[in-house]
């Protein structure tokens, strides 16, 4: 990596409840970070502590951790796409978070007029969003299809599926690195001071059990690093910007 070029933090969004998920979002999220030279790194909500927390809690860490993120990685697969990843997705989107939706369920992929994908309508034609949809039986299928055919004992002796396995995130990673290149990209459509009215809005979305100050604070530090990095517009009053930016 450039050492004058900073790292973007990706908030790294999809499902979390098995163990496919798990492994499937680690191994993707270490494979960006390194194909990117760690450009990119990903946040990923599956490795925060899991105390005891209010329902409450936990939603409002997810979207704060969320509107800290540089960038956002959104996983829409299956045949319906997880609830909390649709929230998830439309707070990036009011927040002006470059985003990348990845699909790689083979799906509906070939069903849909061309610029529409297999979600929900409502969840298409937003600005500084990159759609990437790969189909990763067939990845996997043409990757394998390399090895001389053997007996089964012999692809589990070998390792081979765990192989073909790095290799098809390998390729999946690289062409999530491509999109966040073009992402990055598209400019904001915020003008100057709209950023301090955008999260000084998007601030009052949490409840009592993260305070006011710290909710301000985080979304403060949140703002300076876009800014400093380019993705949102710098304000051309910054000694105010703090006054300015106030919970009520």
């Amino acid at each position: 990596m450039n050492s004058t070029e900073p790292t973007l933090n990706i908030y790294f969004a999809g499902d979390l409840f098995t163990h496919k998920d798990l492994m499937g979002n680690a191994m993707l999220a270490e494979a960006i970070s390194e194909l990117s030279d760690q450009r990119y790194c990903s946040v990923l909500p599956q490795n925060f502590p899991a105390r005891c927390k209010s329902l409450r809690q936990v939603r409002d860490q997810k979207l704060l951790n969320l509107l800290e993120c540089d960038l956002a990685l959104f996983n829409f697969d299956g045949a319906e796409i997880e609830a909390g990843a649709v929230v998830e997705f439309m707070t990036a989107k009011f927040a002006d978070i470059p985003t990348v939706i990845l699909r790689t369920d083979s799906r509906g992929l070939n069903d849909a007029p061309e610029d529409i994908h297999p979600w929900t309508l409502m969840a298409h034609f937003f600005p500084r969003t990159e759609v990437e949809e790969l189909n990763a039986a067939s990845i996997y299928q043409n990757v394998f299809e390399e090895f001389p055919m053997t007996d089964a004992s012999d692809v589990l002796i070998e390792e081979r599926s765990s192989e073909v396995s790095r290799t098809m995130v390998r390729v999946i990673a690289q062409a999530v690195v491509d999109a966040f290149d073009r992402v990055c990209e598209q400019p904001t459509r915020m003008h100057e001071m709209e950023p301090e009215i955008v999260y000084n809005w998007l601030s009052r979305f949490f409840g009592a059990e993260i305070s006011a100050s710290e909710c301000q604070q985080t979304l403060q530090r949140a703002l300076a690093r876009k800014r400093e990095r380019g993705l949102l517009p710098k304000s051309a009053a910054k000694s105010s910007d703090a006054k300015n930016f106030r919970i009520s």
